[in-house]
């Protein structure tokens, strides 16, 4: 009977040790992320600050996909180039546009990101309030900022929040998962006059 309670107790470490270990290392390539849409940020600004016409977009591209601009939110100290399409491999990257025209144009501009529990992408999106500021950059360095209106969870098959609540403004929706992914927290801002 020891023996048994000793091989149980030793399986038990050994699983406890292989989950700490895949919980260390989705942190580290997590933070590594991070750290590299930083870079691809800054390399942004860089190439708006060599830029002399608003004629010219900025064109940069992370892991083999465009860049259409840059979402802020200052409040929750988020900062992330935005990926041109969404699935499931630029999810892992960084935002992605999931719906809309360009950034900061007529209508609802929408754009998704994972809710990483390290607090990562829009892993802090839960934080936020009605009045706090979401600022978009466009490529040409164009930045509009936007002030939350509304914040509220659906099923994730409810697409409704992709519509517009006034065509004649410039919208902005943020889509991420709640934790256990059994909802979409829909955070919606609309341009500050």
């Amino acid at each position: 009977m020891k023996k048994v309670i000793n091989i149980i107790l030793i399986i038990l470490v050994v699983l406890a040790i292989v989950v700490l270990g895949i919980i260390a290392f989705r942190y580290y390539e997590s933070q590594k992320n991070d750290n590299e849409l930083v870079q691809v940020v800054k390399q942004m600004e860089e190439e708006f600050a060599k830029q002399n016409e608003q004629e010219n977009e900025v064109q940069i591209q992370y892991n083999g996909y465009d860049v259409v601009g840059i979402v802020e939110i200052p409040s929750i100290n988020i900062k992330y180039p935005i990926l041109n399409k969404t699935n499931d491999t630029t999810m892992k990257y960084s935002i992605t546009k999931f719906s809309g025209g360009k950034i900061n144009e007529i209508g609802n501009f929408s754009i998704a990101g994972h809710n990483n529990l390290d607090g990562t992408m829009f892993g802090k999106v839960k934080r936020l309030q009605i009045g706090d500021e979401i600022k978009l950059t466009d490529l040409h360095n164009n930045t509009v900022t936007y002030e939350i209106f509304d914040i509220y969870s659906v099923d994730p098959n409810d697409v409704s929040c992709l519509e517009s609540v006034n065509e004649d403004t410039k919208e902005v929706t943020l889509i991420t998962c709640t934790n256990g992914h059994l909802k979409r927290l829909i955070t919606k801002a609309r341009e500050v006059m």
